[in-house]
């Protein structure tokens, strides 16, 4: 078998096979697991050594053809999704790999590495496998198999251990790509969240959120943990402990985000990790909180839950809906549902009743039924609401979205909201709306008064092209950010004094008092400014002045490197504002170079989410693995399943 690879994949020029289940790099020795096939070889190739090797689809004969034939389907995974990029699609996110092989080829790198058909397949049934959350035993259902054969019979099925295997070796390979992300970033952040799959047992688990060097955001699964069935504090504290523990993450932890129960919040301060709230789940309160508080709103939403629950539980009514819609001319549209844990699934509800509100009647009137369908009356309040909800709504929106920089929009969305809601509070004439806008302002002010305090969300928001100085309704708070972020961005200079050569002209050597040490007389500022070549040397004063002599070179150096400092943020900070659309770490990659120290902590603030969403969304998927074919998964195939699954949402 390996004689026959050899003859047939160049890639063997690049490995050696030490084991019968081992082969190393020739390039980086480097030891890889090997399963009778050179996937792994491959994908270590284009991820580590692209310049050594170029991917070509074209072959001679017969292989071309029928590697061809499968280039269609296959590249819609494969070149964007795991299997042949590793965790392109979760972290590169800019250059593809066409283009990568193209450009080495450019280069004068004229080495082919060719897959075999039966590797290009493997590698689309694994991704299958995780992209349908489909069980390891498909391989040996006789449908499944009948149907690969009459498609190619040549391809060669693997049986259910050699497929964990791949998924195992595939799991090696995106962990390894996490672990050199991280290597190279000097801050990570955290979410966390619990769940319950269908068989009751609980489970937690821990998604990691960076900035790449090439100023791009990703996130990563970083473990799923089970609980005990009776699980405590204790128990929490030691799963999450154990999974940042596993990457050696705890001096690097920018900030753990969790919802604000006590559990969640106790568990990350015994971990002596900073723990910022959800924002999302904040949000979610307020709403919930202000909507109970409005009670002609809940009377009115009650009896939409009883409408919607007829037409779900009951197909004929269902059908005669869908009948008396398309009799009206309307769209074929499904009632929604309300989940309790979700405010914006009332949103949702009551917007979609209110636009099929004459086809709901309309079916009711024809059905048996005692549900009272609502009137004119309680849908000019359903009207109303929504507008005043309508831009919470839009706030929710953007903060589940993980894909875009979420944090830094926390202050500017709450002054936003604010700002909305005192001007359609005047606007607004049905009381019961003006109930709602008045619950929402009390409970958001009630939650959210001191945000522009909390120093992550200020730094991140001022870190934000977008948004800088304008993000903050207290001005007052906005200075003491900005103060925050030179002094910050003055210690990156003392740390890394090598890079100030490339920042913009400053005045270095200013005798202007630094705001970190208010107290420096200024006779003591005057003498920092006289060169260090010229103090009196150890040798002829005996060491009498050497404490002396020590202060002053650390006071040049404080005032320094803070002058440095204020000359990048004020050069930043004078920048144009990014369109609000659009991507501010495209703005980051164009300027590192620019503002070097201040790329650096946007890389650290910039990286943390509003809220634990990516969490809820690896729970979510999580209960398509949790069924009753895979009810007897071992936690290490689950744990492999939901990280390949990560990468190809």
């Amino acid at each position: 078998m390996t004689e026959f690879k050899r003859a047939f994949s160049l890639v063997w020029d690049h490995f050696t096979l030490v084991t019968p289940n081992k082969v190393q790099c020739a390039l980086c020795s480097q030891r890889l697991s090997f399963n009778k096939n050179t996937s792994a070889m491959l994908r270590h190739l284009r991820s580590r050594h692209p310049s050594e090797a170029w991917y070509s689809n074209s072959t001679s004969g017969a292989h071309s053809s029928t590697s061809n034939s499968t280039s269609g389907v296959h590249s819609t995974f494969s070149n964007s999704i795991i299997s042949s990029s590793g965790v392109h699609s979760s972290f590169s996110g800019t250059t593809g790999l066409n283009s990568m092989f193209t450009n080495s080829a450019a280069a004068g790198h004229h080495i082919q590495v060719r897959t075999t058909r039966q590797e290009d397949l493997d590698d689309a049934l694994v991704n299958m496998l995780v992209k349908d959350t489909q069980p390891f035993s498909v391989v040996e259902e006789e449908g499944f198999a009948a149907f690969v054969q009459k498609l190619d019979p040549s391809y060669n099925l693997p049986n259910k251990q050699a497929l964990k295997k791949m998924v195992g070796s595939r799991c090696e390979f995106i962990n390894d790509n996490v672990v050199s992300q991280m290597v190279i970033s000097d801050f990570v952040s955290l979410t966390s969240d619990m769940w319950t799959s269908i068989d009751k047992h609980s489970y937690i688990s821990v998604t990691g959120h960076l900035v790449a060097e090439n100023a791009q955001l990703s996130t990563f699964l970083l473990g799923i943990s089970k609980l005990p069935e009776n699980h405590k504090v204790i128990h929490i504290e030691e799963a999450k402990n154990q999974l940042v523990a596993s990457w050696g993450l705890h001096s690097r932890v920018a900030a753990f985000v969790t919802e604000n129960s006590e559990n969640m919040v106790a568990t990350v301060q015994k971990l002596g990790i900073l723990q910022l709230p959800s924002f999302a789940h904040v949000l979610n309160l307020v709403i919930k909180r202000s909507m109970e508080a409005t009670l002609e709103l809940q009377d009115i939403r009650s009896q939409a839950r009883a409408i919607v629950a007829f037409f779900k539980s009951n197909q004929n009514a269902e059908m005669r809906l869908a009948e008396v819609q398309g009799q009206l001319g309307r769209p074929e549209q499904k009632l929604i549902p309300e989940v309790d844990s979700r405010w914006n699934s009332s949103f949702s509800m009551l917007e979609r009743i209110f636009d099929q509100r004459e086809s709901v009647a309309a079916a009711l009137s024809t059905l048996d039924t005692d549900i009272i369908p609502l009137g004119s009356a309680d849908y000019e309040v359903i009207h109303q609401c929504l507008g005043v909800l309508g831009s919470f709504n839009q706030a929710t929106a953007e903060l589940a979205s993980e894909k875009r920089v979420s944090a830094s929009k926390v202050i500017p969305l709450v002054r936003m909201l604010k700002i909305t809601l005192e001007k359609k509070h005047g606007a607004i004439i049905h009381p019961t709306a003006t109930q709602l806008a008045s619950n929402l302002q009390r409970e958001l002010q009630t939650s959210c008064s001191m945000v522009e305090t909390e120093p992550i969300l200020a730094l991140s928001a001022l870190l934000d092209p977008r948004f800088k100085m304008l993000a903050f309704g207290n001005q007052g708070y906005a200075q003491e950010a900005v103060k925050l972020l030179t002094s910050e961005c003055a210690s990156l200079i003392r740390i890394n004094p090598d890079k100030d050569d490339i920042l913009p002209p400053s005045t270095t050597g200013s005798t202007t008092p630094s705001p970190t040490s208010p107290h420096t007389s200024s006779w003591a500022m005057e003498t920092a400014s006289i060169s260090m070549a010229t103090s009196p040397s150890k040798s002829h004063d005996g060491g009498l002045w050497e404490m002396f002599d020590s202060k002053v070179g650390e006071t040049q150096s404080v005032q320094s490197s803070t002058a440095d400092a204020a000359v990048e943020v004020q050069h930043y900070l004078s920048d144009p504002y990014l369109n609000r659309v659009e991507n501010p770490m495209h703005y980051w990659e164009k300027h590192s170079k620019v503002y070097p120290h201040l790329f650096q902590l946007a890389r650290k603030y910039l990286s943390v989410p509003a809220s634990s969403v990516p969490c809820e969304r690896i729970f979510t998927k999580a209960r398509d693995v949790f069924n009753k074919k895979r009810s007897c998964l071992s936690m290490k195939a689950v744990e492999q399943i939901m990280l390949l699954n990560k990468g190809l949402v």
